[in-house]
């Protein structure tokens, strides 16, 4: 038979990147984020798989409390309770009666639209999008 094939830990990274990338981009375009919709899932496993060291050690089941206090901080108030995450440029809710939703350890204007859905100002890139998964 044939030989199994494995892949190095530097591999792995690589097409976790590479899946990750495509399906950013497939968001931007589409302009929002379901957490528990495919795109969502397919963020989580890629992000699972590359285990940032930003991040600690997120693919175990113990959980790193000063990692998990770092990410907390750096979320919008009241994120978990939102089925739709927007992702937007600058589109004038500043202006807006819309108050401003900053988190703590990262200035980032967030928006709550309503009971379901948040806006998110992108504008850091990536980092931001790893913040939010």
């Amino acid at each position: 038979m044939g030989k199994a094939i494995t892949t190095t830990r530097a591999q792995e990274s690589t097409n976790a990147i590479e899946r990750m990338y495509i399906t950013m981009r497939h968001l931007f375009n589409r302009g929002f984020y379901k957490p528990n919709g495919v795109s969502g899932e397919a963020l989580k496993n890629a992000l699972l798989q590359l285990r940032p060291e930003i991040y600690g050690s997120v693919g175990e089941e113990k959980a790193e409390l000063n990692g998990l206090i770092y990410v907390l901080e750096r979320l919008p108030e009241g994120i978990e309770q939102c089925s739709f995450i927007n992702l937007t440029s600058d589109e004038g809710y500043g202006i807006s009666h819309i108050n401003p939703i900053i988190p703590p350890k990262r200035r980032r204007n967030c928006y709550r639209i309503d009971e379901e859905q948040m806006n998110i100002e992108i504008t850091r890139g990536r980092s931001d999008i790893y913040d939010i998964l």
